[in-house]
């Protein structure tokens, strides 16, 4: 709430950064050619569109005027998310090699994840604020000075050091959350009432609380008995692992999941959907 809104930006600057970004690609027919379309547009239709977005941002000052088309984008796209959409990090070995261990680093990485989210939840998680001037802003004096100024001007106090707090708004979706594959436009699901981990292993799923009645993390020693008696199951993989179809196009998809849910699915596929995430142990070695 204290993140100033991304303002509009002026049409004629939109055209002037189009043009710009379109000369390196074009010869000189071909780029006069669009900067007569880009010039018509702005002198014509683009016009009153640009009224239609200024007067559509004025009465959704709750959100920026970009977050609606961004999720119909992204939210539309019919390609399968594997790569396309899907981001990823990878993490270094750790220094202590006995904690490189399958079992060790899955715990160990199940036990900072969901205490990541509680602290998140508790409202008690540091922004995240990129540092120009780190020796200026990124210093415990300055976050203790900072929290004084009223959330309204705080970020204002923040621009002045080189120091840029970034939109947080999304984390809640970092946990018990999914994309529900619906034709032509998917949803996105978050039910934080989940409680239970998602576990896949050689296509097979499992799944097993990881916060107990009060939502706080079970013990450490009773993820890893559970994680350990995952990897020393000897159930084999199975012929169509259901984890395969989240890779189809996205209608595709819809269409396979529905015929799940007619099947008497709806349940399993529920546990699924509302994990607090998914855990995969893969067994090759990257």
């Amino acid at each position: 709430k204290s993140l100033p809104r991304l303002p509009v930006p002026k049409l004629e600057d939109t055209i002037r950064r189009y043009l710009a970004a379109q000369r390196p690609l074009l010869n000189d027919e071909q780029y006069s050619n669009t900067e007569k379309v880009a010039h018509d547009f702005q002198s014509g239709v683009g016009k009153q569109l640009h009224e239609e977005l200024v007067a559509l941002d004025k009465n959704n000052k709750h959100t920026s005027y970009i977050s609606a088309p961004w999720f119909d984008m992204y939210l539309s796209a019919r390609e399968s998310v594997v790569l396309n959409f899907n981001p990823f990090m990878s993490f270094n070995p750790d220094p202590k090699p006995e904690y490189n261990d399958q079992l060790v680093r899955a715990t160990n990485m199940v036990c900072s994840a969901v205490r990541f989210m509680e602290t998140l939840r508790a409202g008690l998680l540091e922004p995240e604020v990129f540092h120009l001037n780190p020796a200026k802003s990124d210093t415990d004096s300055f976050k203790k000075l900072i929290r004084w100024v009223p959330p309204s001007i705080s970020w204002f106090g923040a621009y002045m050091v080189n120091a840029y707090p970034l939109d947080m708004s999304q984390y809640f979706r970092l946990f018990n959350s999914t994309r529900i594959p619906k034709y032509k436009r998917d949803e996105l699901l978050t039910d934080d009432k989940g409680r239970h981990l998602l576990v896949v292993r050689r296509g097979n799923l499992y799944v097993f609380d990881a916060l107990d009645r009060d939502g706080s993390l079970i013990k450490p020693a009773e993820v890893q008995a559970h994680l350990k008696y995952i990897l020393s199951d000897s159930t084999k993989a199975p012929s169509f692992p259901l984890g395969i179809l989240t890779s189809e196009n996205r209608d595709t998809w819809a269409g396979l999941r529905q015929k799940l849910m007619e099947a008497g699915n709806g349940e399993a596929l529920h546990l699924v959907d509302s994990a607090l995430f998914c855990l995969c142990l893969d067994e090759e070695v990257l």
